[in-house]
């Protein structure tokens, strides 16, 4: 028995000194405390480079940062930060290419960041490439559902494809995570415009302002509306504060001068044209409104001055022709039928009704 037992125990002993010798800690590898202090140096050589780089571009000196900040990328070519200054330097210079490689690198480096996606995405609008700006700024908010300014850009770009649904609900989108986002309300109100809702685009307009009662826009918007709705008084006002918050709106003025024109006060549509125009001197609309006002009042000769000016800074403007073949008709100009013809030749329908007056000459 007590044999057993001995053996037992050798056995025993030699299993666990078999289990200790496989769990052992390898020996430590010695550590290049020279390497290891170097490599600390850089690191922190690349962070004040990427400070400096900075600082310069805040200050509009953008060779001198992007060399600053390509001196920190040689030090550490995996510095996420730098790369993505270097994105948003050149974004800044108008470079956009060059900005779309330094994102797609930070990409590279980091596949989650929201705000890379975001500025490769404004970089590829500069570019005009708005179908890969729509699919970084939805991998945007993949990456990030919080990132409202993603959200707003992809939202304009739904507008512009004429996709108003998609960016009523982006704007939406903006508003359930920036609730005071007055701009947002406004463009959602001009979204549900597009999509004949009128009540709900005339509520959001209301609501832009009472979030933030000097975005003029929304004012002109609101007046503009009133407009539609036959409310000329009303749109009036709207305009009127528009211009009250901001004294170099030309849009305001001519839309106000628009609403005057319907009220009939002639004088005040030509004083608010006049000065849309000193606000914006190539601004063919107003040119051609005001010649419009300047017919009604019988002045013919200044109305066939200002549609010629129209007409130079736009020479496919069917409407600056129609009125400019009525303003010749009034001073014996047989050149109106060429005006008429040509309004016609623009898609200006109503000029064929003047064209009849030629056939009968």
């Amino acid at each position: 028995m007590m044999k057993h037992l001995t053996l037992l125990l050798c056995f025993l002993l030699v299993c666990l000194s078999g289990v200790a010798q496989e769990t052992q800690v390898p020996a430590p590898v010695p550590v290049d405390s020279a390497a290891l202090a170097k490599a600390k140096e850089l690191d922190l050589l690349a962070e004040q480079l990427l400070k400096s780089g900075q600082a310069y571009a805040s200050q509009k000196e953008f060779r001198q940062a992007l060399l600053d900040l390509d001196s920190a990328i040689a030090l550490k070519p995996t510095f996420e930060q730098a790369w993505f200054s270097r994105g948003n330097t050149y974004l800044e210079m108008k470079e956009p290419q060059k900005a779309i490689d330094s994102y797609s690198k930070v990409l590279d480096l980091n596949a989650t960041n929201a705000q890379a996606f975001f500025s490769r995405g404004r970089a590829r609008v500069q570019l005009k490439d708005n179908a890969g700006a729509l699919d970084d700024f939805s991998k945007a908010v993949a990456a990030d559902p919080t990132h409202y300014p993603a959200l707003y850009q992809r939202a304009g770009l739904h507008f512009v494809n004429g996709d108003y649904k998609s960016a009523v609900e982006d704007y939406s989108g903006v508003l359930k995570i920036n609730p005071r986002n007055g701009y947002a309300y406004h463009d959602r109100g001009s979204a549900k415009r597009q999509l004949k809702d009128l009540d709900g685009a005339q509520a959001d307009f209301r609501k832009a302002i009472e979030n933030n009662p000097d975005i003029a826009i929304a004012y002109v918007s609101l007046g503009s509306l009133k407009q539609a709705k036959g409310d000329v008084n009303g749109a009036i006002e709207e305009y009127t504060r528009a211009i009250e918050r901001n004294k170099d709106y030309y849009l305001a003025y001519n839309n106000r001068g628009k609403a005057r024109f319907e009220a009939g006060d002639f004088a005040g549509a030509i004083e608010d044209f006049s000065r849309s125009l000193q606000l914006n001197p190539q601004y063919a609309l107003a040119f051609n409104n005001r010649a419009a006002a300047k017919y009604k009042l019988h002045d013919f000769k200044g109305a066939l001055e200002d549609c010629n000016l129209a007409i130079q800074i736009d020479k496919d403007y069917g409407y600056a022709y129609l009125n400019r073949g009525n303003a010749k008709e009034m001073l014996r100009d047989a050149s109106a039928c060429q005006d008429w013809e040509r309004a016609v030749a623009l898609d200006v329908k109503v000029a064929r009704n003047f064209l009849g007056n030629c056939n009968e000459k």
